[in-house]
């Protein structure tokens, strides 16, 4: 909860307690008191649906006050199960902070949106003039600090609210807070040039996902020296909202189609032209716009999660200019069968959760292992002890109820986003800046991560 959140309820309790003590004047304070709070809750953090039933419990408490009920057990029962409840929906849906970054820089964002006119949308095919068009939005180090607000978690949250919650399996009025959560980037603040050229990397969602929901590793990357890019893969993603307000609804539900896998595999030939495409795209930036001269282009490396690292892999085998490859809980099912059967020559690795038996797409142990052992060098695999698929992106720190509501295992929360963050920068700072930081033997002693 935020800071006047907390306060709010501190002084609801207060409130309530001088009323039972049936001192007039005391109590007339500190309901005046809170009710300031309140106000300066309003002004500063923004109303959210979620604090309304302590906003209401201040009425009740004068109406009470006015009416003469005071001491009986049914007003002190009414009263506390209300104050119960005005404590625990704040909290199981928090206004959720990202974790600080770890890095030295300051962290500049900018959002494209990109047309390949030398392919015809997948998704739309009955449209021969839909070219692919996907969002694209790049996060690069900065030496600054930004002057306005930092950049919000979801953009067009309005649009959003109602696929987010569906693809939650909940209502989408239940996720409209999560506007009030804010990142550590800033739109086009001015970007770090005083050092060397910094690598690039291209990161990958996942099916139904989007590109917001890694924020928290992209910001720990970027502060730590890297530009990295993140697509919505559109109608892959969860929904992609473009600069003049179309969208591209999600049209990647195909569980139970007896074809699925084919199906699968053709859409994951388009998420690569898009990975492909970006890196062009990057190229062209790297000469032309406000970050020209900042990108290591000889330095680059691909990841993704679930469906994202069988882009990230089937990327890597198609592209050499990709110079090293990380997977984070990947589908395999889907990659063709000579890219699992011959390997990648890049480095590698999977972090993964411990079990994917749950999956309509299972990554079996073989076919992870298989194609890890076909790898000529540089190959590792994690396994994340008590984790679940969701573990490896930012939706462990949704809610303390994440395990019970999301595809989240008993891991800590803060816990598994660290590890994430930590292993994949250790894992690029060693093959892609040469770093000698002990990897992968620094990761030994952590009692959550099983080395394979």
């Amino acid at each position: 909860m935020r800071l006047l959140e907390i306060i709010v309820l501190g002084s609801l309790l207060g409130a309530i307690y001088l009323f039972f003590r049936q001192d007039k004047k005391l109590f007339l304070y500190g309901l005046f008191g809170g009710l300031t709070i309140c106000l300066l809750h309003f002004y500063f953090e923004a109303y959210r649906w979620q604090m309304i039933p302590s906003y209401l419990l201040f009425v009740v408490i004068f109406i009470f006050y006015k009416t003469g009920v005071r001491g009986s057990l049914w007003t002190k029962s009414f009263l506390s199960v209300w104050l119960l409840v005005s404590v625990l929906l704040p909290y199981l849906v928090p206004v959720f902070s990202l974790p600080t970054p770890t890095g030295p820089h300051s962290i500049g964002t900018q959002t494209f949106q990109w047309t390949d006119s030398t392919r015809l949308e997948w998704f739309t095919d009955e449209d021969q003039d839909d070219y692919r068009k996907i969002m694209v939005q790049v996060w690069y180090p900065s030496g600054g600090s930004g002057t306005g607000n930092p950049e919000p978690y979801i953009d067009h949250i309005d649009i959003r609210a109602e696929t987010i919650g569906n693809a939650g399996g909940f209502s989408g009025w239940l996720v409209g807070h999560i506007q009030l959560v804010k990142t550590h980037s800033y739109a086009n603040i001015t970007p770090e040039m005083s050092f060397s050229a910094y690598p690039v990397l291209i990161l990958s969602h996942g099916i139904t996902g989007m590109r917001q929901i890694h924020t928290t590793l992209i910001e720990d990357l970027a502060s730590h020296g890297y530009v990295v890019a993140a697509p919505d893969h559109a109608y892959d993603c969860n929904l992609t909202v473009f600069q003049n307000g179309t969208t591209a609804n999600y049209r990647s539900d195909i569980t139970g189609h007896p074809d699925s896998v084919n199906i699968r595999r053709m859409q994951l030939n388009t998420r690569v032209s898009d990975i492909r495409f970006i890196l062009d795209k990057l190229t062209e930036l790297n000469t032309t716009s406000f970050i020209c001269g900042m990108m290591n282009l000889n330095k680059v490396g691909v990841l993704g999660h679930s469906y994202g690292g069988a882009t990230a892999i089937q990327s890597s085998y198609e592209d050499n200019r990709f110079n090293s490859c990380l997977v984070l809980d990947s589908w395999m099912n889907p990659i063709p069968d000579t890219v699992l059967t011959s390997g990648i020559q890049q480095p590698f690795l999977y972090l993964g959760r411990p079990n994917w038996g749950d999956s309509d797409y299972p990554s079996s142990p073989d076919l992870v292992n298989n194609f890890i052992n076909a790898n000529p060098k540089h190959k590792y695999q994690f396994i994340l002890k008590n984790s679940q698929h969701l573990d490896f992106c930012d939706a462990p720190l949704f809610s303390p109820l994440s395990q019970w509501v999301l595809e989240t295992g008993t891991i800590p929360a803060k816990k598994a986003v660290a590890i994430t963050n930590n292993v994949t920068l250790s894992f690029f700072d060693r093959f892609l800046k040469g770093k000698s930081n002990g990897f992968p033997n620094n990761f030994s002693s952590d009692p959550y991560i099983i080395t394979r």
